[in-house]
């Protein structure tokens, strides 16, 4: 009994410093608000070219190539429902480090590692913060093209869809961590992260099919979290073919998300002590 009221107290503590952590980002966040706002507007504006450039070429909503490759021919939705994944993608690559950036640019970084939580308790607070914004963000475009163009989905889907991308987040977590790690070594993070996502934008089947990529290119992708994130999410909402079912596409994703949080956290802890020795941690 000791023992488990020992762990749910650390778990408590571990919380609220999650927690802490997510409101002080929202604050700083909301203190510029206009540059909040147009946090909010950019996905919109971003997504609107994909959406009107498929509308040209195809010569409407429906495309009988796109229903051929994977059973759908709505390329509002299907473009719609992939886009959504970039701000997740981002999340990962940029968001958890560029708020390293930001403690090495205030000067709170040695600060706030000096609290009494391990490292990944402060980074999951800066993680919950991205989730977080990234689905209002979500939100604001999926009530624009609803208002604009309307998407048509399945509601049935929505309580697997949601189950599918918590496992991809995990996984997303994971990678996070490995590109925050380059911010404490590098302190400009970005080398590594432009990159990274560019590669994963290509491989992730954001805007077009997984089929119409090069084989090789195919096999890649399905070492992404995004990959089944999307395919899964269509698959559920929309009604997209998949080249798996749906027990090994939740087993691969559950794996996927072990390791990288596994490899994730582990890189992290060897650079932050690496930093830490050296007493390069708080350079700027």
């Amino acid at each position: 009994m000791q023992l488990v009221k020992r762990t749910t107290d650390r778990l408590c503590h571990y919380w609220a410093a999650v927690w802490a952590e997510n409101i002080k980002e929202w604050k700083l966040e909301l203190t510029y608000k206009a540059d909040f706002a147009r946090s909010l507007i950019d996905p919109v504006v971003y997504l609107l070219p994909y959406l009107l450039y498929g509308i040209a070429l195809v010569g409407g909503r429906e495309s009988e190539s796109l229903r051929n490759l994977v059973g759908t021919a709505d390329i509002i939705t299907f473009i719609t429902l992939g886009y959504v994944f970039i701000g997740f993608l981002n999340m990962a690559l940029w968001a958890m480090g560029f708020s390293l950036r930001k403690e090495q640019f205030y000067g709170t970084l040695e600060s706030v590692f000096a609290a009494p939580v391990p490292r990944w308790v402060f980074t999951m607070g800066m993680a919950l913060h991205s989730i977080l914004h990234q689905l209002l963000m979500i939100g604001v475009q999926i009530v624009f093209i609803i208002l604009i163009f309307s998407i048509k989905i399945n509601p049935i889907g929505l309580l697997p869809t949601l189950l599918i991308i918590a496992l991809m987040l995990v996984a997303l977590y994971g990678i996070g961590m490995f590109m925050a790690s380059f911010t404490l070594i590098f302190k400009q993070g970005g080398l590594v992260s432009e990159a990274l996502a560019s590669i994963l934008m290509i491989l992730t089947p954001i805007a077009y099919p997984l089929a119409v990529l090069p084989v090789f290119m195919q096999k890649l992708a399905l070492f992404v979290p995004t990959t089944y994130g999307i395919l899964g999410t269509r698959h559920f909402l929309m009604g997209e073919r998949i080249g798996f079912t749906l027990r090994e596409a939740f087993v691969r994703l559950g794996m996927l998300s072990l390791l990288w949080v596994a490899f994730g956290l582990t890189v992290f802890w060897i650079i932050d002590r690496w930093t830490r020795r050296s007493g390069t941690l708080g350079h700027y």
